[in-house]
Order: structure tokens, then sequence, then C-alpha cells
């Protein structure tokens, strides 16, 4: 007894051929918008990087200033009120 082959008709090829290209786009724009969105996320945190790393390069700025001794002489005679010998401190009254 001779087996049967199967044969497509091309009404059936052409729909899974179809089928396939369609899945096989739909694959690729969804990784194409996946890859978009990585890149601007990317993006993004370059920047949140740079404005960080500029924060931080003030703050360095700033702990140097504040060991300095200029810092802590204008530290000391604005709030404790000191002075150098010899200096006169004059205090303006306020009239309400």
């Amino acid at each position: 007894m001779k087996k049967k082959r199967y044969t497509l008709r091309p009404r059936t090829k052409i729909f899974l051929i179809l089928l396939f290209l369609g899945y096989f786009g739909i694959t690729v724009l969804k990784q194409e918008i996946k890859l978009n969105e990585q890149r601007d996320e990317i993006l993004h945190l370059k920047e949140q990087i740079a404005e960080t790393e500029e924060v931080n390069g003030d703050l360095e700025r700033l702990i140097e200033y504040t060991e300095s001794d200029e810092y802590i002489e204008r530290v000391a005679r604005e709030r404790l009120g000191w002075v150098k010998k010899g200096e006169i401190i004059f205090i303006e009254k306020k009239n309400d």
C-alpha cells in the first residue's frame, strides 16, 4: 500500500509565509522599540552622571575651602565676632 504524500496548496503556502514574515516583522519592531528605550535611558543616565560629577566637584572644592585658613577666619569673624589685635568693631544700632 502506497502512502499518500501530503502537499500544501499554493494559498496555504502563501498564508504560512505571510504569517512567518508578519511574526518576524513584529518581533523586529518590538526589539527596535526596546533598543530605542534603552538608548534613551542610557542617555538620561549619562546626563545624571555628568550632573552628579559636577555637584561632586563643587562639594570637593567646598571641602577644600572649609579647611582653609581664610574660611576659618571668616567664620570666626562673622559668627563668633572675633577680631584681630588692634582692630576696632563698629556696631550699628537699629532705630525702630
